[in-house]
This record gives structure tokens, sequence and C-alpha cells, in this order.
């Protein structure tokens, strides 16, 4: 028998409905099936959830957004990236038991020209649509200004996540970046290292900050030198960067402060005729999983997966008004994947 609309299939069936066909009132139903019926008997509570379920009843999301002030929906804003993936998986983990959906779009970090129209656009309609906060990896350091005109001042709870923006007072979760700089230089010291090069993206805060921890251990150890930082990908400077490998006493070892810059090195060290590890180990921060299939490079593994269920538990404090009231900066520390482009010095 073809069944009718609204029977069985939640279409046009509401709260008044099951009331009526229950026999009780508009409120009983209501704070039975929004989990408040407690003083309710046991009788009572069994027939409301046996006809709400009998016509496949759902509660209408936009009426009790407009009721409650809180549409439990997030807006998430993160690049179309494998790395960035592991970072979305968290804090839907997280997410699915807090009863917050997540509206997703993506930005592009890969452009060296950020689309700052295009992000803005994405931010508007989101807001539209009454998301109760965002949590967003900023395509570009440069379009800070992007955020700090249209959400903050909205009151709108906002978490940057894997990157800071510089102007931008706002709660961060990322990658103890500090730390990992820290552990570079510690690694190849304890590998018979002295003579190492730092190789960085320019304007990065990330960047800097692992360049800031790696140099602070150096200089403490009298016995360590480390060059200035170049940047093997980019072509002006490539020629610089082999420079220091030529001369009497060279790096022995390299830190790189992402895989891209350690593949970039490796092929300009190859073309010069030096071998990795036997010349120089070679240390990546990333852990990217498509390049250990071609290639064992030694990085630090950032946990992105823990860095989203974390940037995620921080939405929830500030979207329920539980957390702490002074600003966050919360980084999950990198571990260390040692392989084969590093080695002790021979």
């Amino acid at each position: 028998m073809r069944r009718k609309r609204g029977q069985g299939s939640g279409e046009g069936v509401t709260m008044k409905t099951i009331a009526d066909e229950a026999g009780v009132t508009l409120t009983t139903v209501s704070r039975i099936l929004n989990g408040k019926g407690d003083n309710y008997a046991a009788a009572t509570k069994e027939k409301i959830q046996e006809i709400a379920d009998r016509h496949r009843y759902r509660p209408n999301a936009l009426v009790r957004g407009i009721q409650t002030g809180k549409t439990d929906t997030a807006g998430v804003v993160i690049p179309l990236e494998p790395y960035f993936s592991d970072i979305v998986r968290g804090i839907h983990e997280v997410f699915l038991f807090n009863e917050t959906l997540m509206m997703l779009s993506w930005n592009d970090h890969s452009k060296q020209i950020p689309n700052e129209k295009l992000e803005r656009d994405i931010l508007h309609r989101l807001i539209d649509r009454r998301v109760d906060g965002f949590i967003i990896s900023p395509s570009a350091e440069s379009l800070a200004q992007n955020y700090i005109e249209e959400i903050l001042p909205r009151n709108i709870p906002l978490v940057l996540v894997d990157r800071e923006l510089e102007g931008v007072e706002t709660d961060f979760v990322g990658s103890d970046d500090l730390n990992g700089g820290r552990r570079a230089a510690e690694y190849l010291f304890s590998l018979g290292h002295r003579n190492m090069a730092f190789a960085g993206e320019q304007d990065s805060a990330a960047s800097s900050l692992r360049e800031q921890g790696f140099r602070a251990i150096l200089s403490d150890m009298s016995a360590c030198n480390c060059g200035e930082r170049l940047d093997p990908s980019d072509e002006e400077e490539a020629e610089g960067f082999l420079e220091q490998f030529r001369g009497k006493n060279p790096p022995t070892a390299l830190f790189c402060s992402t895989d891209d810059l350690a593949v970039s090195a490796m092929n300009v060290l190859s073309l010069a005729g030096l071998k990795v590890p036997g010349d120089v180990s070679i240390l990546g921060f990333g852990n990217a999983a498509w390049l250990q299939q071609e290639l064992p490079l030694s990085s630090f593994d950032p946990d992105p997966m823990a860095m989203g269920r974390m940037a995620a538990r921080l939405y929830i404090e500030r979207v329920n008004g539980t957390g702490p009231k002074q600003l966050q900066q919360r980084r999950v520390p990198p571990t260390l994947q040692a392989r084969s482009t590093t080695a002790p010095r021979s």
C-alpha cells in the first residue's frame, strides 16, 4: 500500500501531532523529547517515544535555534589537502559526541596569491546561516583583516587551527613549533653533528618559531654552528643555500621547517653530488603521509588529528561558555619519526 504523505515519514509531524495522539499536553511532549522528562511516569515517556518513533519525528532545528539562540552548527573553513583531512577527522570526532554539526568549506593554502574575496564570501555565507562559531585555518597570514572585520566584532567564537594570524587576538590551536625546533637540534646533536643548517619559509610564523627553538639550543652549545636561513625551493636563494655546503667546514645536518623544503633541499644537494645521509643528514617537519611512500624522510609528526580534537574541544567550551575567559593558545607536542635520511656523523 502506498504510504500517504506524513504517515510514518516525519513530514508534517510536529510535537502537537504527538501530543494530540498521546492525549497529553504539548509541554509534556516537549520536555520528554528534549530529555527533561525525569518527573514523568515511565509509561508516559514510553508512549510518547513510541509515537514519535512511529511517525519518524525529527525536531525542527530552525525553530529550536530561534528559541535557544543556538543552531548547534559550526563553520569550519580549512584547506582541501591531505594533512588537513586529519584535522577535520579530529574535529568531527569531538563534534559527533557534542551534538554539533560541521558546515565545512575549504580555502586554498597552495596559491601564492590568496583569494581574499572568496574567503570573505565563505565567511559571509556561514554567518548568514547563523553558525554558532568558527574553526578556521586561514589560507594566508595576510588575510587577518578579514577575520578582524567579519567575525570578531560580531562576538562569534573563533578558533584558529594550525596557522596563527599576526594582529588577531583569538584562540589558537597548533603544533608546538618552538619545542619542535629545540628537539630537532637536540636530536641532530645526539647523532654527533656540530655544524648544522636551517632551511625555512619566509613570512611564516610556524617556520620562525621552529628556527627560534633550533637556534636557541645550538647557541647553548658553544661547539655548534648554524648558518643563515635560506629557502632551497627559491631559485634566487638555491645557489646561496648550496654554497653553505661547499666550504671547508660544511654543515653535516640540515633541519627544514617543512617536509616540502626537505625534498627541495635533497634535490639541490643531489645535483651538487652530495649524498643523504652520507654527506648531509636531513630532518623535516610535517610527517607527510604521501611522502613517506616514496622517501623515508626523518620528520616530526605534528599529530593533526589531535590538533583537530583540541580545537573542537576549545570551540565547544567557547560556545557553551564553560572554558576560561582568557584567550587560549594550546599546542600539540610534535613526535620525532627518525628514518633513513638522518644518521650519525661518520
